[in-house]
C-alpha cells in the first residue's frame, strides 16, 4: 500500500497533469464541431458588426418604403463582403448562403417592377443572416420557433382530418417561414442538420401532393420534422447538453471552466487519499517492530 510520501507524489502528479491539460485547453480553442478554431481577428469582428448595421438600416428603410435608399445600402453590403474573412465565424455553406441571399435581393430591388412584399422578404433574410453572424448564442431567428410550431401544428391537424387543400396551404406558410431563416440556419448550424430539414420538407411536399394524400407517411414525416426543428433551435435537452453555449470570441473562459473542474476533482481525490493514508501503518515499520 502507499505510504504518505507516495500518495503525496501521486497527488502532485495528478495536479500537474491537470495544469498541463488546462494550459493546452487555453492555448487552443475548440469549435462546436470538434475542430480547432483560430482566434477571430478583432478587425473582422468590427467589419461584421458594420455589415450588420448596414443591414439594419436597409431593413428600416425598406419597411418605410425608402426603396432607393435601401438599394444603396444593399450595394454597400455587397461591397463589404469581399473585405471580410469569415474563417472561424461561419462555415463555407454559411458564407455561400449569405452571398446568395444578397444576390437574390439584388434581383428583387433592381427589378423593373419592384414588389414591396418580395422586398420585405428579401431584406428580412439579410437582416436575420447578418444578425446570426454577430450573435452566435442568441440570434434573432430563434424567435421563429413558435411561428414554426404553429405552422406544423396546423399542418398536422389538416393531415389528420384528411384536408388536403388546407394542408397544402399551411405547408406553403411553413415553407415560406423556413425560407426566411434558411440562410441564418446555414450560418449558425452545421450543413448536415439543415440538409435533414430540407429532405424532410421535400418528403412532406411529395406526400401532400400524392393522390390520395399519404396520411400515415405524412404523420411520420411531421413527427421527424418536429424533432429536427427542436435540434436546430436547441430545444432538445440532449442537444443542449452537448453544445457548449459560449462565445467563440471568448474561448479562454470556456477552457478555464473545464480546467477548474479538472483541478477541483483531482484536488478532492488527493485529499481523500491523504486522509486515508493517515490511518495506514507502514508494513516495513511493523516488521522492524517484530524483529526487536
Amino acid at each position: 500500500m502507499f505510504n504518505y510520501s507516495g500518495m503525496k507524489w501521486l497527488t502532485t502528479t495528478l495536479l500537474l497533469a491537470a495544469v498541463i491539460s488546462l494550459s493546452s485547453a487555453c492555448g487552443v480553442s475548440t469549435s462546436t464541431n470538434g475542430q480547432a478554431a483560430k482566434p477571430i481577428d478583432p478587425e473582422q469582428v468590427e467589419r461584421i458588426a458594420f455589415l450588420n448595421q448596414i443591414a439594419d438600416d436597409m431593413y428600416k428603410q425598406t419597411m418605410d418604403g425608402q426603396v432607393t435608399e435601401a438599394r444603396n445600402k444593399l450595394m454597400q453590403m455587397s461591397d463589404q463582403i469581399p473585405k471580410i474573412h469569415f474563417e472561424g465565424i461561419t462555415s463555407v455553406e454559411g458564407l455561400n448562403a449569405l452571398t446568395e441571399t444578397i444576390t437574390q435581393a439584388k434581383r428583387v430591388y433592381n427589378a423593373a417592377a419592384y414588389s414591396p412584399e418580395e422586398g420585405q422578404v428579401a431584406v428580412a433574410k439579410i437582416r436575420l443572416a447578418t444578425d446570426a453572424l454577430t450573435h452566435k448564442n442568441q440570434p434573432m431567428w430563434l424567435q421563429y420557433y413558435k411561428v414554426l410550431q404553429n405552422d406544423t401544428n396546423n399542418l398536422s391537424e389538416d393531415v389528420k382530418a384528411n384536408k388536403q387543400k388546407e394542408a397544402l396551404a399551411n405547408f406553403g406558410k411553413l415553407s415560406q417561414h423556413i425560407a426566411i431563416i434558411h440562410p441564418s440556419l446555414l450560418i449558425s448550424r452545421d450543413a448536415a442538420s439543415v440538409e435533414k430539414l430540407d429532405s424532410l420538407l421535400a418528403f412532406i411536399r411529395t406526400n401532400l401532393n400524392s393522390q390520395p394524400m399519404s396520411t400515415r407517411q405524412l404523420e411520420s414525416g411531421l413527427d421527424h420534422l418536429n424533432h429536427v426543428l427542436d435540434d436546430l433551435f436547441l430545444k432538445n435537452k440532449d442537444a443542449i447538453a452537448f453544445v457548449p453555449i459560449t462565445d467563440p470570441r471568448q474561448p479562454i473562459i470556456w477552457s478555464l471552466g473545464i480546467g477548474l473542474i479538472i483541478v477541483s476533482v483531482l484536488s478532492f481525490v488527493g485529499w481523500r487519499m491523504y486522509q486515508s493514508g493517515r490511518h495506514i501503518v507502514p508494513v516495513k515499520q511493523t516488521r522492524e517492530t517484530e524483529n526487536r
